[in-house]
């Protein structure tokens, strides 16, 4: 008699999960937004903290190829720079008939220095990142970084035009709402404060959002949503603020990830709990071939890096 054929058992290979069924992690998204301190102002003279309250959900988006938005404030003005004579060093523009101080960080100054002495009386096109000084009981102070100049605009944005992408809220130093611009996620500070610049804008909607305004009577799950604008301003320098122009994305709650500014404790500087004392974060002295500080005005040594 002939054996019986053997059967044999094929034992299931596991099924490999694919990438789509894994929920992505966006490191974008601010998923602890009540942790963040909201800085009121970007300059020791105004530096406070409030706390929105603001416990939104983080958001559940598992599209990882989706891009982002990030904070920013840049655009182009016009006009003929000028060296102020007090303050040798230090340059201004008049826009409105009014001055602003111009600021040229780190490389640029020399070779803006350069282009002052060839062509003092040229009229430039300048890219520059929005900065605003606020001091209570003052009306806040405009002024700007030159990131680039050209002799004719290369730039998408026509002159007095900014881009701005920042949180619509209302900041204690002024009566007008302001677009936080908050320091992205990749950017580095010297002095580790991460301070961020607090833009006055003027702009009316009628879509539901709204400027958000901290309310420390209100429970936090209670408080108004905060709202991410993306969209063009014009400057007013009859009002030293920024009106709005048109939307570049509607806004959203949805709130990039953002460097958290750390508070200037009286005596002690800049503290932050959460980094160890590194040599990069130990203020360097400037150099002669950098810019003279502008008066009363704390700038960043580096690009803003919001381009």
């Amino acid at each position: 008699m002939s054996s019986k054929p053997q059967i044999r058992t094929l034992k299931k290979k596991p099924t490999a999960v694919a990438e789509s069924d894994i929920p992505s992690v966006n490191p974008e998204v601010d998923t602890d937004q009540s942790k963040t301190e909201q800085p009121v102002s970007s300059d020791d003279e105004a530096e406070s903290v409030i706390s929105t309250g603001n416990d939104s959900d983080p958001t559940n988006d598992t599209d990882a190829e989706k891009d982002w938005p990030i904070f920013q404030a840049i655009g182009t003005i016009k006009g003929k720079a000028e060296e102020d004579k007090d303050n040798p060093g230090q340059f201004f523009i008049r826009l409105g008939g009014k001055r602003y101080g111009l600021f040229i960080a780190g490389y640029r100054y020399q070779a803006w220095l350069k282009q002052m002495a060839a062509n003092p009386d040229k009229t430039l096109f300048l890219r520059v990142y929005p900065k605003c000084l606020m001091i209570p009981r003052k009306n806040p102070k405009i002024y700007f970084q030159v990131a680039a100049w050209e002799a004719e605009n290369p730039w998408e944005e026509a002159p007095g035009i900014f881009k701005f992408r920042g949180i619509w809220q209302f900041v204690p130093q002024v009566r007008t709402p302001v677009i936080s611009i908050y320091r992205n996620k990749n950017a580095e500070d010297p002095k580790g404060k991460f301070k961020a610049a607090h833009i006055p804008v003027l702009m009316r909607r009628d879509d539901g959002s709204a400027p958000f305004r901290f309310n420390p009577k209100i429970a936090k799950e209670d408080l108004p949503p905060r709202w991410f604008i993306q969209g063009l301003f014009k400057f007013i320098p009859s009002r030293d603020s920024f009106g709005f122009s048109e939307d570049l994305e509607p806004p959203t709650k949805q709130i990039p990830w953002y460097k958290k500014p750390i508070k200037e404790v009286p005596g002690k500087g800049a503290e932050n709990k959460s980094q160890k004392p590194s040599p990069k974060n130990v203020e360097k002295p400037v150099k002669k071939s950098e810019q003279p500080a502008l008066k009363d005005v704390e700038v960043h040594g580096e690009d803003s890096n919001n381009e």
